[in-house]
């Protein structure tokens, strides 16, 4: 298998909930050189900077940035 590595600079990581469907696709949208998905399979926000992160959720208010995510 081929691959390659690229670096990347996170400052942060946070789980995103948004009980809006559209609200949601349209961060994806925005945001999508920032997302990833964890290894449980669930959406994650990459923030390059604390400055970011801040710009973020207060842009996305129907966003929820979680510092931490439950395990079930």
């Amino acid at each position: 298998v081929e691959c390659s590595y690229e670096p990347i600079t996170v400052y942060s990581a946070r789980w995103i909930d948004c009980d809006d469907k559209k609200k949601l696709e349209e961060f994806k949208i925005k945001a999508v050189e920032n997302l990833a998905i964890d290894g449980g399979g669930h959406l994650t926000y990459l923030a390059p900077t604390r400055v970011n992160l801040a710009l973020m959720e207060e842009r996305w208010p129907d966003v929820k940035f979680r510092a931490t995510r439950e395990h079930h």
